[in-house]
């Protein structure tokens, strides 16, 4: 099983480049906890364990006569004072569960080597996952513990808190590996831009393909030095591999590069098993000479398929919008980045759902935890897991540190006092980078949270009028391509080396580009890559009741 693993993680970091409580009351069932979340539809098949559900069941008693070290592993950096919190939260641990965490750090360079390592070396006890950290894959191929039997007699807490629909959410091959947090989350990718620009030259808003053209044409006009895209080459979810810029296609497809299918294949949200080609329509065609007119209008750079990701271009003026992975947690940011810069620039967003028609929540998978194979107390880890999400104290000491140190509350909102004192936090809001313990029912919202709960509230009633309401479809999807490995690494190297140059405009000819694009991907495998895909696919639909 470990040589599964190991092999699979290898193929992943070689394709790859790179949240609703326990809070809720514990007698309300998963339907009417989604209900208050907007979620007025759940699959036949999420909601059936739930309907079926006997009478809860109390935790067994565990013997926690022997003191459990516990390693926690979570994405990015460490903050400055990690070790200060961490013995307060261990000194609660130690109470509550006679159990101790040592939380380890990704950090964000070579991050998914990293995580790989921590997997196949079994280093970790517990481990934050996520569906662009290829949960499904990793789930399959026996990284994690199986959770179905824990979740019910160590920690039924737990399993009425995050409720049974969430946690259907999280199976992979009818088990549950992962439990997701309990804070509905929107992660609508779209469009993040100055509104202070477009004010000044009355420039259209960029919420579709069209508006966004005339936006970027205006700014040029009258600013021609100003940057306008920063874009790259991405390889960032489980092999979206192209150029960023094509994520502008959303306004037009739901699917074009954030979500949906792989392989060029293409199925619309309100007929998920209608399964059609892409790459091979006259639509396609049609898109890269608009991505060939932007890149002669000189929207990137000529030299954007070697570039590095700058990350920070749009912070620090150096464009003026960016179309690939946001969401309205990176426009909060860029708000206050903006006020800080104090220059009088403005940021707004919209979403591609906005224009498209398709939105909703992040999916159960997006945020949350497993237990590695191989831990040294699964039991243990899991009451750990319970402790730490639906503990209110232990939670806030994970989110937010030492209170009247770190942070106070002030009518309900989170306060940092060390940036309202001009000083660097050395334990920022969630600085254990632990999205995966998020609670729904005791999350202190910071002051900016006012606008990103506005932005939610907006996409949430948008997500209501769609036929799956307010559920997300895509992201619940892992693909086995254990049968076809070989083809699909010949199709990935096909994409990098005609897909993406296609997608940057930096072609002569768009129509020989997409004729020989087409031909080595034929050469390539893609018939047999496509043909296994659409199966499990359409079998996954067909689990969900997505139809």
């Amino acid at each position: 099983m470990k040589k599964k693993v190991i092999s699979l993680l290898l193929s992943l970091t070689m394709l790859t480049g790179i949240i609703t409580g326990c809070g809720v009351n514990q007698s309300q069932s998963a339907a009417d906890a989604l209900d208050e979340q907007g979620v007025t539809e759940i699959p036949e098949s999420a909601s059936a364990a739930s309907e079926t559900e006997e009478a809860p069941v109390e935790a067994k008693e565990l013997d926690l006569s022997n003191q459990v070290d516990l390693v926690f592993y979570v994405m990015g950096d460490a903050p400055q004072d990690e070790e200060e919190v961490e013995a307060l939260l261990n000194e609660k641990l130690l109470e509550k569960c006679n159990a101790t965490v040592d939380m380890q750090f990704s950090t964000w360079t070579d991050f998914q080597q990293k995580y790989a390592n921590e997997i196949t070396a079994q280093n970790a006890d517990l481990i934050y996952i996520a569906n662009w950290l290829n949960y499904g894959q990793l789930a399959s191929s026996g990284a994690f513990e199986e959770l179905d039997e824990m979740l019910k007699t160590v920690t039924p807490e737990l399993t009425r808190a995050v409720g049974e629909a969430k946690l259907n959410m999280c199976r992979v091959d009818g088990k549950i590996y992962a439990v997701p947090n309990t804070w509905p989350e929107y992660v609508c990718n779209g469009v993040k831009y100055r509104e202070d620009l477009r004010k000044k030259y009355d420039l259209p808003v960029p919420d579709s393909l069209e508006n966004l053209e005339a936006y970027l044409l205006g700014i040029k006009e009258h600013e021609p030095d100003q940057g306008l895209l920063t874009v790259t080459t991405e390889e960032s979810q489980a092999f979206k591999t192209g150029f960023d810029a094509a994520w502008a296609l959303n306004f037009k497809y739901p699917w074009v590069s954030n979500n949906g299918l792989d392989y060029g294949l293409a199925a619309n949200y309100d007929t998920p098993t209608e399964v059609y080609d892409y790459w091979y329509s006259d639509d396609f065609v049609d898109d890269m000479k608009l991505l060939k007119r932007w890149a002669d209008e000189g929207f990137w750079s000529k030299s954007a398929l070697s570039d590095t990701n700058n990350s920070d271009a749009y912070k620090n003026g150096l464009c003026v919008a960016e179309v690939a992975g946001q969401n309205p947690n990176k426009q909060v940011t860029a708000i206050a980045d903006f006020e800080t810069a104090g220059q009088g620039w403005e940021s707004e967003y919209v979403a591609y759902g906005e224009t498209n028609g398709v939105i909703y929540p992040g999916h159960a998978t997006q945020n949350g935890t497993a237990i590695v194979r191989g831990c040294k107390d699964p039991e243990r880890a899991l009451l750990v897991l319970q402790t730490m999400l639906c503990d209110e104290e232990v939670n806030a000491i994970v989110q937010y540190g030492i209170e009247g140190k770190h942070y106070e509350v002030v009518d309900g909102v989170y306060k940092n006092l060390q940036e309202a004192a001009g000083e660097t936090p050395t334990f920022p809001y969630e600085g254990f980078n632990t999205w995966n313990l998020r609670n729904g029912g005791t999350k202190l919202p910071q002051a900016t949270d006012v606008k990103l709960q506005e932005m939610f509230d907006k996409y949430a009633e948008l997500g209501l009028k769609t036929k799956f309401a307010n559920v997300n479809i895509y992201d619940g999807f892992s693909e086995n391509y254990d049968s076809y490995s070989a083809e699909r690494s010949a199709v990935g190297n096909v994409m990098r080396q005609y897909l993406a140059p296609l997608q940057a405009g930096l072609v002569d000819d768009v129509d020989a580009a997409v004729e020989e694009f087409r031909n080595k991907m034929k050469e390539a495998g893609i018939d047999k890559v496509r043909e296994e895909y659409t199966k499990q696919w359409i079998a996954y639909c067909e689990e969900y009741d997505y139809k």
